[in-house]
């Protein structure tokens, strides 16, 4: 089963991610291939991660190909496990500042900003560590990410990133804790059956639910004043509870999971996926989605120029060494697969809204091919059940999967990387 709203037509935070690097890779070949006789236009259109490559190597063979993206494969992977992560483990499933939740803007963006000081830090020491700084960034990028479908700057009508975040304090006016944000008005409660899946995960059938439009407060809106939704069982840095208030109205992050939903104002606003069962403002994930994977892009071209190409390079393993290159070998000769990274996601670097959407539409539909069992040899496993210290709760983010009913072909442990679980 798939835990939380990573629904199979959702696209997850470890799928940005993945989107967003290829972008910035594209970037970063465009910036730096001047001298050759490359087109430009060839990196503005779609491409995967190994067709960029291609491009700059044309003389690669597959086999050479496949090793030399290796190691920059792992880097993405991760990041995207780490991002994961964060809706996993006990520090930060249920912190609202790993999440933009609760109306946390000042410390969810004070959190971006530490932990982007410290990849910079890291990666720019005498020794460097790259892997913790790889996880750092997944760590950021998970929280980054959520803003875009945890906060009302989508329903405020906003077709750009907001710039500020990670980079400055101030990222916009937010409602005052004795401020009202939501309604109930415009929230049809639904109720479902549940299959037998859903009965074990859901815990109660029916299930009950809220399709939710225009239940943010109008003025809100058309003031430009942030908010986010409040959700059950969260708790902050002391371990003091979160809870969504009862003297002033205030959204909730809205799910079958999410009892606060029911507490008036009923509903909720979060964007997770497509699917209302788990997010009230499911019509609206596509767009948050679209701006998650700018934002993320944006990150990635930041990062760069603030450490330079030489330590971007190494980081990310764009020319890989000796020793890099021998592991990557022993690696492939052993099958050992991606927990998250696809080699098929592909994507260009136009910010049309129209074409944008069809974009995403199409990598639904690779998502969707995954999960109905066209699996490949090079398919990601999507299993990070051995990270976790026990088995998680249903979460409620843009969750990353872990696969039941698994067969366990193999597994390393005492430091060496693992082999994964597989269907």
């Amino acid at each position: 089963m798939r835990f939380g709203s990573q629904a199979e037509d959702s696209i997850t935070h470890t799928e940005i991610v993945q989107l967003g690097f290829i972008r910035s890779l594209a970037q970063y070949f465009l910036d730096t291939q001047n001298g050759s006789k490359i087109k430009p236009d060839d990196f503005r259109q779609e491409n995967t991660l190994d067709a960029l490559f291609q491009i700059v190597h044309p003389n690669w063979k597959s086999e050479q190909l496949k090793l030399n993206t290796f190691p920059l494969k792992i880097a993405i992977d991760t990041i995207q496990v780490q991002n994961a992560l964060v809706d996993l483990e006990a520090a930060t499933k249920d912190l609202p500042t790993a999440h933009f939740d609760a109306e946390s803007f000042v410390a969810s963006n004070r959190r971006v900003m530490d932990l982007r000081k410290k990849v910079i830090e890291i990666v720019k020491s005498s020794k460097p560590d790259f892997d913790s700084a790889l996880k750092k960034i997944g760590e950021l990028l998970h929280t980054l990410q959520d803003f875009y479908s945890h906060s009302n700057w989508v329903e405020m009508g906003k077709t750009d990133v907001n710039a500020r975040i990670g980079l400055e304090e101030n990222i916009g006016r937010i409602a005052e804790p004795n401020q009202p944000t939501c309604s109930s008005n415009g929230c049809q409660k639904i109720k479902s059956s549940c299959n037998i899946l859903e009965s074990l995960f859901v815990k109660t059938c029916p299930m009950i639910y809220y399709d939710c439009k225009d239940n943010i407060l109008p003025e809100i809106l058309t003031q430009g004043i942030l908010t986010s939704g409040y959700y059950a069982n969260q708790y902050n840095e002391k371990k003091e509870p979160v809870l969504k208030p009862t003297n002033v109205a205030k959204c909730s992050h809205g799910s079958i999971i999410d009892t606060t939903a029911h507490q008036t104002p009923i509903g909720g606003i979060n964007k997770d996926s497509t699917k209302p069962e788990y997010s009230p403002h499911y019509y609206f994930h596509l767009k948050a989605v679209q701006l998650a994977i700018e934002a993320t892009q944006r990150f990635f071209n930041d990062l760069r120029k603030d450490i330079g190409n030489p330590i971007f390079e190494r980081l990310f393993s764009i020319n890989p060494t000796k020793t890099q290159l021998d592991k990557a070998a022993k690696a492939i000769a052993e099958n050992e697969k991606f927990r998250f990274f696809s080699s098929t996601f592909s994507i260009g670097l136009s910010t049309g809204d129209a074409e944008f959407q069809q974009f995403l539409k199409g990598v639904l539909q690779k998502i969707l091919n995954i999960f109905i069992g066209i699996r490949r040899s090079d398919t990601p496993t999507y299993d990070i059940s051995d990270l976790v210290n026990k088995q998680p709760k249903a979460s409620k983010g843009l969750r990353s999967a872990l696969i039941g009913n698994a067969k366990m072909t193999k597994k390393k442990r005492l430091g060496q990387r693992r082999f994964r679980w597989v269907l």
